[in-house]
């Protein structure tokens, strides 16, 4: 095995890999080290990654299990497996608020499907002059920052997440003639996991949720239940939880879909382009 460097970052997650080239599938000894790093530092940077999409996806499929995006048209043709984000093809496709909106879309991949995403690889092939960073905020850090009395009330709790809340914010965005959510796989009307989960490599209590998507708490009324989430995303994304990544080209971050919320910060996209490239590893152990 390579010598491999990790070293962190100076915010609540994240930390820089070295050693690492992603065109040649890890052996069993990187993906330790890999699986190990990203559960301790919930984000994992990657720079100067030349990799083409095969590679790209025989990198990821050597960690888990992949999923397609529920978006068929942003399948990349001859690599479904590649999750086309951006505004540079037919549709656009982007998380992102518009310019100057600091409404957030806040989520962990895949919680509003029967199986959840537990990582995903975002790899940058373009990215705009200014804007389009991606921030990451550390669920363990918000788990932590509560109090004894809010730790034991939602360890009770479970969320209800729903591909409606996200089409919901979408349509927010952008005017409404405009809005098309393209050719999309069925969805179940709703799921509901614990809002408390516990990481399967080290039994550590996150919160599991998302700004958006998650639409209700389970005995809640709707009102109730979505005024609960908006203050439990202002609690969980606070700035000394976050780390904020400003992308480079070729970048390529690997990110805890267990322990780690993420939201796309806006780009002029009428003057900038931006591409990206996404597997996602399904979730392999019980959320509950």
């Amino acid at each position: 095995m390579p010598a491999v460097s990790i070293t962190p970052t100076d915010a609540a997650l994240g930390a820089t890999v070295e050693g690492v080239d992603m065109r040649t599938p890890p052996d069993d000894a990187t993906i330790e080290v890999i699986e190990t790093a990203l559960e301790t530092y919930g984000v994992l940077i990657f720079p100067n990654q030349i990799v083409t999409p095969a590679q790209q996806v025989t990198f990821s499929a050597a960690l888990g299990p992949l999923e397609l995006t529920a978006n068929i048209d942003a399948r990349l043709d001859g690599q479904p497996e590649i999750f086309v984000v951006g505004n540079t093809g037919a549709k656009t496709v982007t998380f992102a608020p518009k310019a100057g909106s600091d409404d957030l879309e806040w989520h962990t991949d895949h919680i509003h499907r029967s199986e959840p995403s537990r990582a995903s690889l975002l790899y940058a092939k373009e990215i705009p002059e200014e804007g389009g960073d991606t921030l990451f905020a550390c669920m363990y850090s918000a788990y932590d920052g509560l109090s004894l009395e809010d730790k034991e009330a939602y360890g009770r709790l479970e969320a209800i997440h729903s591909v409606a809340g996200l089409r919901a914010y979408l349509r927010d965005q952008a005017e409404e003639d405009e809005y098309d959510p393209g050719r999309q796989e069925a969805m179940p009307e709703s799921v509901t996991w614990p809002l408390v989960r516990r990481h399967p490599r080290t039994g550590r209590p996150a919160l599991y949720f998302g700004a958006k998507i998650t639409i209700g708490i389970r005995g809640r009324s709707r009102e109730d239940g979505l005024r609960f989430v908006r203050e439990l995303t202002a609690h969980a994304t606070q700035p000394a939880f976050v780390y904020r990544h400003v992308w480079r080209k070729h970048d390529a971050v690997l990110w805890d879909n267990r322990r780690a919320l993420h939201a796309a910060t806006p780009f002029d996209m009428e003057r900038h382009r931006r591409l990206m490239h996404r597997t996602t590893l399904r979730e392999t152990e019980p959320v509950a």
